[in-house]
């Protein structure tokens, strides 16, 4: 064969993960209606079922699954020399063989084969006029981890059932196995307990700040469903049921759990609460292994998570009982632990002796370490790599997960200027690919092993919707199969992304979102444009991606004018610019309005400093402060604002909510176009409105605005509204107004004028 024609015919080939080898060979396999699956075992018919139903559906073909003669045959052999998961595919112009020693191995076959297939085999309705052709292939293929997983979170949002099946269905075709399902947490209990029914009547809803109520659990029979579910495409579902911190759903239900046995309100803010489980309550521990008596009932898996993350043990340090306790345990504390974080450690092997009494194994987050940990506890690995290599290091399991180095999607994925709010930081697609789940420590002291897998998680504190957890997850979800599947070596990120486009187009007919980059601005996105004489916007994007524009006021379409180089603008304009997917798919369109401007003229200042007034109230906007009632108060900087009421993470009822007007002056040294930037609700320049952040969730402003300005004095007003939108408490906000001068990188706080 022509080994041009083979490099060529194997571009072709777009399998996620890639396939550990894999040789095109000449000709191709054509599904039809005659086409049939053969499986000689109850197993192998299992797996041929479920398949055969997403093929039935897209192609409207009968595809019957027989005991012999049919020309897709699935070969489940125990004997043959193939890892647990691992396979053999030969696609031939009369036949389709996968061969496995396991079910799953089998399954994962028939998703490369899928892969082979147009895109339009991921329809959810029959698809006419398809050539349903795959290329003739030999594959041969075996994951490196055993734990390939994705993670999530109801608790901050709810997902129906249906949602979480979606991801299921999509995440597994990419061969992926464990679902770690985070069902309790501060802002909703989200699964049944019948010993403890209080847990879903009150701890699975909350009043929201604006009075709006958010909830839902899942029952016992829909839990098993999704587990079988899960099942039947060869994923397992790792329950977590977080202690002792993130409680507070828990401790509403039942106020007797905490230290205090206060009443709590919903917790309707995210961060960490300092209200914790009692861990010096014998009751505490009954309740503990009550639920666990019944999520154990309800999940096969080998491991159960049992979170103890971000625990705040200062009521500990006050409590008798945990007092107590730490006394009657001997617990002391050392150069390297307080005795409450001893405590929290002593908790942790009490859950492991609870879950030993069923036969499972216990898997936390990496601050289980803290204090020691227990014997066969397995660690997922959360904040950096550390906690995985110490784990290693002590013979434990570990699952990598680390946030920064690339594992959390609730991570900005583009230019936080333009892209939907998120908890913060930056992971792009290219960035996960590249992570390497096995630290070089690891493997030079032979630890490498010990490295179970890797998982991402997408925590939904800014995740509002479905559609938005998908823009979230797709298309990093890709790297993570790449990098849990496939060995480290051989990266190519460019081949990778044409393997996405491929992908991205399957999720197109799924109905699934997913993220296409922006264009981006480098040095940071900006939609309002001045210039006095001229003005040149370029752009970027996160990974290469086709961009083209319009100027005429039209929606950019995938066959509008190309971007191509930087674009110079010298009167007034409308740029509208997207990016576009090879399939024609196109991004958010961006609006950029770019107006000519007189510089504003300098004016006097009437007075120095700040001249500030307060309204108490609950306001959303800054549209609710009409007819509110103004008293006159005294800051000394913007920063100030912020100190006005102690910060308090809990948000109790007796929380003072307020607004502050703000004014001052400020000065510039040189005319020339400046940009604004604040987390604030309104800012006013000269009295023209700059800054509009409406009833967005102010955690990052996307809202930043250019304005040509004389040299000298400027007029600011703002308007500071402290709140909670969207689980963001604003009184963690800068309320500083920052400014950039054109063509500087660095932004700087205006300096407020005194007399």
């Amino acid at each position: 064969m022509n080994l041009l024609l083979t490099i060529a015919a194997a571009a072709m080939v777009h399998v996620i993960p890639e396939p550990s080898s894999l040789e095109v060979r000449d000709g191709s396999f054509m599904l039809s209606p005659r086409s049939a699956i053969v499986a000689t075992s109850p197993e192998a018919a299992s797996v041929a079922e479920t398949v055969a139903g997403k093929i039935r559906q897209s192609t409207g073909y009968a595809i019957p699954v027989k005991g012999k003669k049919g020309d897709i045959v699935l070969v489940l052999d125990q004997s043959q020399d193939i890892p647990a998961e691992g396979y053999r595919l030969s696609v031939t112009p009369k036949k389709v063989t996968a061969t496995a020693s396991t079910p799953a191995g089998l399954y994962y076959a028939l998703q490369s084969f899928l892969q082979l297939l147009p895109p339009e085999i991921e329809s959810l309705s029959a698809v006419n006029g398809i050539r349903w052709e795959a290329p003739c292939v030999e594959i041969e293929d075996a994951p490196r981890f055993a734990w390939r997983g994705f993670h999530i979170d109801p608790c901050r949002h709810f997902l129906s059932v249906e949602d979480v099946k979606k991801q299921i269905d999509i995440l597994s075709e990419y061969k992926i196995n464990t679902m770690h399902w985070h069902l309790t947490d501060d802002q909703g209990w989200r699964i049944e307990i019948k010993k403890y029914p209080k847990l879903t009547e009150v701890g699975a809803w909350r009043t929201e700040f604006d009075g709006s109520v958010h909830g839902g659990f899942y029952t016992k029979d829909e839990i098993r469903d999704v587990v079988a579910y899960a099942a039947e495409r060869f994923v397992t579902v790792v329950p977590e049921i977080e202690m002792p911190g993130h409680a507070i759903s828990a401790i509403r239900a039942y106020p007797e759990l905490s230290c205090n046995k206060e009443v709590v309100r919903t917790f309707y803010t995210w961060g960490t609460p300092d209200i914790s489980l009692c861990v010096g309550s014998e009751r505490v521990f009954e309740f503990l292994e009550d639920v666990i008596a019944e999520v154990v009932e309800l999940f096969p898996s080998e491991y159960i998570h049992i979170g103890g993350d971000e625990c705040r043990k200062n009521r500990w340090e006050t409590c008798p009982a945990c007092q107590a306790r730490i006394k009657a345990e001997g617990i002391v504390a050392d150069d390297e632990f307080t005795a409450e974080e001893k405590l929290q450690s002593y908790a942790v092997h009490r859950m492991e002796e609870i879950l030993l009494k069923y036969g499972r194994k216990l898997v936390g987050w990496d601050e289980i370490l803290e204090g020691g940990l227990t014997p066969g506890a397995t660690v997922m690995s959360w904040r950096g790599e550390d906690g995985g290599k110490k784990a290693a290091m002590a013979g434990h399991e570990v699952i990598m997960t680390p946030s920064k180095e690339g594992m959390y999607f609730d991570h900005f994925q583009g230019d936080p200027k333009i892209e939907p709010v998120s908890i913060g930081n930056y992971t792009t697609l290219e960035k996960v690919y590249f992570y390497n789940p096995v630290p070089a420590e690891l493997s030079e002291n032979g630890k490498a092993s010990f490295v179970k897998g890797v998982q991402c998680n997408n925590w939904s504190e800014y995740i509002y919707s479905p559609s938005h957890r998908e823009y979230m997850l797709f298309p990093r979800a890709f790297a993570l199969a790449e990098i849990a599947w496939c060995p480290a070596e051989n990266k190519d990120f460019p081949a990778f992304c044409k393997r996405v486009d491929d992908a991205c187009r399957r999720l197109d007919f799924r109905g699934v979102n997913y993220h296409i980059p922006l264009p981006e601005q480098p040095g940071g996105s900006c939609d309002r444009i001045a210039l006095i004489d001229s003005a040149t916007l370029s752009f970027t994007s996160t990974r290469p991606v086709k961009m083209v524009y319009t100027l005429d006021g039209s929606e950019p379409a995938a066959d509008s004018k190309e971007y191509t180089e930087p674009l110079t603008f010298t009167d007034d304009a409308v740029l509208k610019i997207a990016s576009v997917t090879p399939f024609g798919r196109l991004s958010t369109v961006r609006t950029i309005t770019v107006e000519k401007q007189t510089p504003l003229p300098a004016v006097e200042q009437t007075f120095g400093g700040i001249r500030a007034r307060r309204a108490d109230g609950k306001f959303v906007t800054a549209d609710d402060l009409k007819g509110a009632s103004w008293k006159d108060i005294e800051i000394a900087k913007l920063r100030d604002i912020t100190s006005l009421e102690p910060f308090n993470r809990n948000v109790p009822d007796s929380t003072r909510f307020f607004a502050v007007e703000a004014e001052g002056f400020f000065n510039v040294d040189d005319t020339d176009v400046y940009r604004f930037s604040s987390d604030c609700d309104r800012v006013w320049i000269d009295g023209k409105l700059m800054i509009d952040n409406g009833a967005e969730v102010k955690r990052y402003s996307r809202h930043d605005a250019d304005l040509a300005l004389a040299a000298g004095t400027h007029r600011f007003r703002l308007i500071y509204i402290f709140n909670v939108i969207g689980g963001w408490n604003s009184l963690r906000n800068k309320t500083d107004i920052s400014i950039r001068r054109e063509g500087d990188e660095k932004w700087k706080n205006i300096k407020i004028l005194n007399k």
